[in-house]
Formats: structure tokens, C-alpha cells, sequence
């Protein structure tokens, strides 16, 4: 053995010795003569059967996951499953449930969430009488307007700010709203806002856009999302959970 190679310890070469006697013949494929100890050891894991070149080198093995360091992606406003660029109504057995459903989530998301406008009238509807309270809760995002009116001239009065800001500055919007017999008036403040992110779902008939039948039981063509439709008990508590 040259110089080059170094010198091994009496102790490195017993405990080699001892490796080699455990792992058998078949199973060392290194070079005592050109290779130092440090080599041998990488060279005797690799030859031999992971768990017992665990066991012999003392070495952990780590695997590497398939996703590398991937973080998981949130999924979308629950809304925005239903919505259309000029709105989207929802009627059937399951439509307040959904519009509930919708609500909370848009209300509960810790990120990627949107703002919140609604008119009193609505908010009791989905929420009872604990609406105005849990509304307290969330004023930061929740904007709750005495009328439908109030909601149109508030999402109006964002026109300004909307065309200053740049888009990627601006939260989404979503309107929850009975139209009714204002469907032409509320279809014309949807034309206004179409450079905003805004999100509307109605409750009823739309004229200008999808109508949704919702079941008992949800969508009869679920979206692409995890999808709970809420009672108003579990919906009170799981804002009250949050806020």
C-alpha cells in the first residue's frame, strides 16, 4: 500500500474487519488498496442492502420526497366556483345553504379571503338573529349595508380607489344580494365593475347571467371544491370559532 493512500488505525482496521465478516463476501465491493477509510465506508453503503448498511455504518439514509418542498395550494374563494363576470344567481331547496356556505368561508379564510358585502336584510337570512353580533366580529372585511341601495352606491364609491390601485392591490370583492325586482339596476352596476375583482352571487333568478339549482344535498353538478354546505347552526359556530 502506498503512502498516498494513508495510514489506517489499528482501530479502523478492526472495525473494518468486523463489517467485512458481517456483510459477507459478496457484498464489499471497495478497493483496500487505493481507497482511505472515509471512501470505504460510502462505497460499503451503496453496496450493500440499505438496512444493513444502516445498521453497519451507523449512516441515515434520508429519502427525498417525489413534491420536493412544495407547499399545498389553497383552494379558491368557495364563490368564485359559482360566479360569472356579470353575476350569478342560485334558487332551489339548497340555495340559502350554499350562499351561507360561500359567506363563511369568504369570512373564515386566514388567506386568500376577499371582503364581504351584504345588506342587513340578507345577512339575517342566512344567519338569524346572531347576525349583527357576528357582524361586529368581522368589520374589518364584512361591510353590512342597511339596504340594497346602500350596497350598490358602496360598491360605486370603490370605483375611484379600483382605477388608482394597481388590481394585484385590491382584495376581492364578494356581493351577496337579492336583486329582485332591481335586477336592471344591479345588472348595470355589474357592467360598471368589471375591471374590479368582484365576485356576486344572488339569491334567486339572475336574468343576466347563470341561475344555479342547488339541492338539498348541494349542486347537481358539484365544482371543483371542497364543498360543505352549512346549516345556520354550524355556520354561527364556525364564525363564532374564528372571530
Amino acid at each position: 500500500m502506498d503512502q498516498t493512500a494513508g495510514l489506517w488505525s489499528l482501530a479502523a482496521m478492526r472495525r473494518f474487519n468486523q463489517i467485512r465478516d458481517l456483510a459477507g463476501p459478496g457484498l464489499i465491493k471497495v478497493s483496500l488498496a487505493t481507497h482511505p477509510p472515509g471512501v470505504k465506508m460510502n462505497r460499503l453503503r451503496k453496496a450493500t442492502h440499505t438496512p444493513l448498511a444502516r445498521r453497519l455504518t451507523g449512516l441515515t439514509i434520508k429519502r427525498r420526497s417525489p413534491h420536493g418542498c412544495r407547499k399545498p395550494v389553497p383552494e379558491p374563494v368557495l364563490a368564485r366556483a359559482f360566479s360569472h363576470p356579470q353575476g350569478a344567481g342560485v334558487i332551489g331547496p339548497g340555495a340559502q345553504r350554499l350562499l351561507r356556505s360561500a359567506l363563511v368561508d369568504a369570512l373564515t379564510r386566514s388567506t386568500n379571503g376577499c371582503d364581504v358585502i351584504i345588506a342587513r336584510s340578507d345577512l339575517v337570512r342566512l344567519l338569524g338573529t346572531a347576525a349583527i353580533d357576528l357582524a361586529s366580529r368581522f368589520a374589518s372585511v364584512l361591510q353590512v349595508t342597511g339596504t340594497l341601495e346602500e350596497a350598490i352606491e358602496h360598491l360605486e364609491s370603490r370605483l375611484p380607489s379600483t382605477a388608482a390601485t394597481e388590481p394585484e392591490d385590491q382584495s376581492p370583492v364578494l356581493w351577496l344580494a337579492t336583486p329582485g325586482v332591481d335586477a336592471d339596476v344591479v345588472h348595470q352596476v355589474m357592467e360598471s365593475q368589471l375591471a374590479a375583482d368582484l365576485i356576486a352571487l344572488f339569491n334567486g333568478p339572475w336574468p343576466y347571467g347563470p341561475t344555479h339549482f342547488i339541492d338539498t344535498d348541494g349542486p347537481r353538478r358539484p365544482p371543483c371544491h371542497d364543498l360543505q354546505l352549512l346549516s345556520r347552526d354550524k355556520a354561527i359556530a364556525k364564525l363564532r370559532a374564528v372571530g
